[in-house]
């Protein structure tokens, strides 16, 4: 435990998130919160409200008319696309550079965390779950260990995947082995530090294991198996394992199948494109294209 202290002592160095996102999760989890008060929470937040409405107005959504406010970009995208795009911005930053230690490309976590957003949000769709907001900046957010670990996992990434590829360890499983904690561990305890939502520290510090929970909680219940999905489906694996499936008890407990977890697969790499596409196009926008 004196290991994990001692990495998060020295997380100040990882940027974390910026005021405006985590004054707007704890809005988004307080059931009393208005429209208004979400507005406000952005509306100040110069650049983020910047590179939303840059979003808004690319040529992805097709609007009759340019948007130039917050309220105006709620009124015609909804507030859930809206609060999905400010999460993405803020996080797109952080998770986008090389994870060296998880053998992960450039970008590959930001794809990985944002599939993982969009299949929550479908699951919670499916369970009839509240609160999607939360749900898809939980998905977000779930692998945040991993930027916090990348340099310290590189040191023993050889035997991490040797116990990988010879006693058919899960990555997390040989993870915890050798370093003594895992992604997961480190993850919640930033979390905890960065004083996020504890809905959303919950589902850091349990996305792989659902079950150790007692009582099940649904909403890491459906962070779990949109984990899993965007793992078989091989967005985001890097060296992170060999063979993903769902346990079949969470999903018993939730009431679905294989058909399900086909079905919210497919929508996962469409809305997945669509979220790509968007951002390729904003970027374009941004460098002149017209």
């Amino acid at each position: 435990m004196n290991a994990v202290r001692d990495i998060i002592d020295r997380v100040d160095s990882v940027k974390p998130l910026p005021d405006t996102a985590l004054k707007l999760m704890n809005v988004m989890s307080d059931p009393r919160s208005t429209l208004g008060d979400i507005v406000d929470t952005i509306k100040y937040d110069q650049v983020v409200t910047g590179q939303v409405l840059k979003l808004c107005n690319s040529s992805f959504f097709g609007l009759s008319r340019k948007v130039t406010s917050l309220d105006d970009a709620m009124l015609c995208l909804g507030t859930i696309k809206v609060l999905q795009l400010v999460m993405s911005v803020h996080t797109n930053n952080m998770l986008s550079a090389e994870q060296r230690g998880y053998g992960l490309e450039p970008g590959v976590l930001w794809k990985h965390s944002v599939a993982v957003a969009l299949a929550s949000t479908l699951f919670a769709q499916r369970l009839r779950l509240p609160d999607a907001n939360l749900v898809f900046t939980a998905g977000l957010l779930h692998d945040i260990g991993k930027v916090i670990l990348n340099e310290y996992v590189a040191d023993d990434f050889a035997e991490i995947i040797r116990r990988v590829t010879d006693e058919h360890l899960s990555f997390v499983e040989a993870e915890q082995q050798v370093l003594g904690f895992s992604h997961e561990e480190v993850g919640g305890m930033i979390a905890e530090k960065w004083k996020l939502p504890p809905a959303i520290v919950q589902c850091i510090r349990f996305h792989h294991v659902p079950s150790a929970l007692d009582p099940p909680d649904a909403l890491v219940d459906t962070i779990y198996l949109a984990n899993c999905v965007c793992l078989m489906l091989g967005i985001g694996l890097g060296e992170d394992g060999l063979c993903y499936r769902a346990d079949p008890v969470v999903l018993e407990r939730r009431g679905l199948s294989e058909t399900d977890l086909e079905c919210i697969s497919a929508q996962t790499i469409i809305d997945l494109q669509r979220v790509e596409s968007l951002f390729d196009d904003s970027t374009e926008t941004t460098h002149g294209r017209k």
